[in-house]
């Protein structure tokens, strides 16, 4: 308890009381107040000693704290909230451009150490070299103010990227700086089916400019320049429509596509000789059109039978029993229309025929492509999903990858090659048939891509590097893919 102090009064400063009252005169000790402002002071002291008190006992209680640093964590007790003494007591010490991040996680707090690395930028024709922690591409670009616009491409390590994957650990190769070209897009002309049209493509050849415009090349068509080209700002690139013309032989038939303009030149094209007795419908003046069906008509000597070859059909018959994306083809086959003439020559120039009979020998029989309806269950939920760099692809892991599509005709091959339309593992290019760069993506590998179905990994491709994948199709079909980012589904 605080005590108010008191003094005596002076004799001088007593009152006098009247002596007729006989009244004792007493010196009383008046007690003085302390000022509102001292006591205010003695409060603030005696707060500040207790809260420095109850600072120091937190203060002075270790804590625990798990330090995860070049791919170990050490869990140490600290009464320090500093970073400084936690990775000093855990034996880190932190580099130039090294990253500290805290996190609390189970009841315990962390702290990552996120190494930096160097890092080489060449953009626009200017190359930028920084020290940073992990960070995606994009982060990247934006700390350095270059900005990607829709179809700039950008490739790490010399690997087509997205530019979300994170970079920061060293090359692949051994070098110890990672570094990230971004690859402008540049304009360029398309003349084709009639038209000219300005766009832009950061693809590095002509085939893959023109799949990314949305042009399918079909075999036979001439395309200036060269598919395989590289694409440089300013080109014209121009494409003719080759036409496709059934030709019918005693010895089979079969389609060509050609750019000839009478029958005769697309017969000399196709290497036909029309031997003699034979003649050719329609007439080899006769102009070239899409579509149009050629026969060979073949009279043996002194024989007045004429066999035509009749093409069989196909026919597409959906089955609910099967999956949608399976097919079951029942093979059919050609037929012979043999119509039998009487003739009459002089010297040895027919004169006229007439038309006795005909009958097929064989008759035709149509091929059935059955196709499954029934809706394929949903992909397996993905477990783990990959990343970049992964070592390997666990079944129901996902990938984000740049997908685009080719035919046999579009691979830069002449159709005269043997090897045409034959992948990297000795299958044909079909549906289902997917390019891919082996250090990402295994051969062999099945997968499930969104809007295209089950496919497997059988084909490689110069211009396939990195996470990006080419999506098979034959020659002729309907392509309904439009390239772009898709996540993927790794089936086995």
């Amino acid at each position: 308890m605080l005590r108010t102090p008191t003094r005596p009064i002076p004799a001088s400063a007593a009152p006098t009381l009247p002596a007729a009252e006989g009244a004792r005169v007493r010196r009383e000790r008046p007690r003085y107040a302390i000022p509102a402002a001292r006591l205010r002071t003695h409060a603030a002291a005696v707060f500040a000693i207790t809260a420095a008190v109850v600072v120091g006992f937190l203060v002075s209680t270790p804590h625990r704290v798990r330090v995860e640093a070049d791919g170990r964590a050490l869990v140490v007790e600290t009464r320090s909230t500093h970073d400084a003494p936690l990775l000093a007591r855990a034996g880190v010490r932190l580099a130039d451009g090294d990253g500290v991040t805290k996190a609390r996680e189970g009841g315990i707090d962390v702290l990552r150490v996120e190494r930096a690395h160097d890092v080489r930028v060449t953009a626009d024709g200017v190359t930028y070299q920084v020290r940073t922690p992990p960070a995606t591409v994009q982060e990247l670009l934006s700390l350095l103010d270059i900005v990607l616009d829709e179809r700039d491409t950008v490739l790490v390590d010399g690997r087509f990227a997205s530019p979300t994957v994170r970079v920061g650990a060293p090359s692949a190769t051994g070098d110890a700086t990672v570094r990230i070209d971004v690859r402008r897009a540049v304009p360029f002309v398309i003349a084709a089916d009639g038209r000219e049209r300005l766009t832009t493509s950061s693809m590095p050849t002509v085939a893959q400019a023109l799949r990314e415009a949305g042009i399918t090349v079909r075999p036979g068509d001439a395309v200036t320049p060269a598919l395989t080209a590289p694409l440089e700002a300013d080109t014209r690139i121009e494409v003719r429509r080759a036409r496709a013309v059934t030709l019918a032989l005693p010895s089979g038939h079969r389609v060509v596509y050609t750019l000839a303009a009478t029958v005769g030149d697309m017969l000399r094209e196709a290497g036909v000789v029309v031997p003699q007795g034979a003649f050719v419908l329609p007439s080899p003046t006769d102009p070239v059109t899409d579509g149009l069906s050629v026969r060979l008509v073949q009279l043996s000597a002194g024989n007045d039978e004429e066999r035509e070859y009749v093409a069989s059909e196909t026919a597409f018959v959906a089955d609910e029993s099967m999956l949608d994306g399976e097919t079951r083809v029942v093979a059919g086959h050609d037929g012979v229309l043999v119509r039998r003439y009487s003739v009459a020559y002089v010297d040895g120039v027919a004169q006229g025929r007439e038309l006795v009979d005909e009958r097929f020998d064989p008759e035709p029989v149509d091929t059935i492509v059955y196709y499954g309806t029934k809706t394929p269950p949903p992909p397996p939920p993905p477990a783990v999903s990959a990343s970049a760099g992964a070592a390997a692809l666990a079944p129901g892991s996902t990938l984000r990858v740049y997908a685009t599509y080719y035919t046999p005709a579009s691979a830069g091959r002449p159709a005269s090659d043997p090897a045409y339309g034959i992948t990297a593992t000795g299958v044909p290019v079909t549906r289902g048939i997917v390019a891919v760069d082996p250090e990402v993506i295994p051969l062999g590998t099945k997968l499930y891509i969104p809007g295209y179905g089950y496919a497997v990994a059988a084909d490689t491709g110069g211009a396939i590097k990195g996470y990006i994948i080419d999506l098979g199709f034959p020659d002729g079909a309907t392509i309904d893919w439009t390239p772009g980012w898709v996540d993927i589904t790794i089936v086995g």
